[in-house]
């Protein structure tokens, strides 16, 4: 049995456990001393769950709007450039791919696994980074300059830390940030965030 097939190898989402926990530590210990009381904030969470995870399902809906708009400029830039554009998106190509047969030999081969997958990439994830790129990223910027200049800043740094993804991610992150702006419920973001991770990994696992 190959590597792949037998799923020793790690996931984008299992080898990014270490990385979205020393970003967690780094804001927990950010917003601590800031002031903010995680037990006030997780209490609040706690009490509008329902209203917000119904806001968050219907902001999903703008994520596709989003995707959808991406796609199409992705389809108008490859209609005029051709072999150039998808030359530039090959990498990002080739990564879906591997993550693809990643997921699918997972979902195949360890319940275990995916159950860790599924928890990185719609529980740790979202939580970890919706507190540092939008609640201190952002909300930092946003004191200090507009909307859109601390949109654009604080999301490119979150499609960076992405990789390979962030020509796709600059504008999700974006997105979120609209969202954060019109809400200022940072659980209304990491459901959203959820949710979109939820979507992502169920078409991988099933279009591979």
């Amino acid at each position: 049995m190959s590597e792949k097939r037998s799923g020793h190898n790690f996931s984008t989402f299992e080898s990014m456990v270490p990385v979205l926990l020393a970003t967690g530590l780094v804001s927990w210990a950010v917003l601590k001393n800031a002031g903010v009381s995680w037990r006030g904030a997780l209490a609040g969470w706690r009490r509008g769950a329902a209203r917000d995870l119904r806001k968050a399902a219907g902001y999903f809906g703008g994520y596709a709007l989003v995707l959808g708009c991406l796609f199409g400029v992705l389809y108008g830039a490859y209609s005029l450039f051709g072999p150039g554009v998808t030359d530039a998106m090959r990498p990002l190509s080739a990564k879906n791919g591997l993550e693809n047969t990643q997921l699918h030999g997972i979902a195949v081969f360890s319940r275990l696994r995916l159950l860790a997958v599924l928890f990185s990439a719609c529980v740790l994830a979202p939580v970890v980074e919706e507190v540092f790129f939008r609640r201190i990223v952002f909300v930092t910027l946003r004191l200090r300059k507009g909307f859109w200049f601390s949109a654009f800043w604080s999301s490119l740094l979150f499609a960076l830390f992405h990789g390979l993804a962030a020509p796709v991610i600059l504008p999700v992150g974006l997105y979120f940030c609209w969202v954060y702006e019109r809400e200022r419920r940072l659980s209304v973001n990491i459901l959203l965030h959820s949710l979109v991770n939820l979507s992502m990994i169920g078409l991988k696992v099933f279009i591979a």
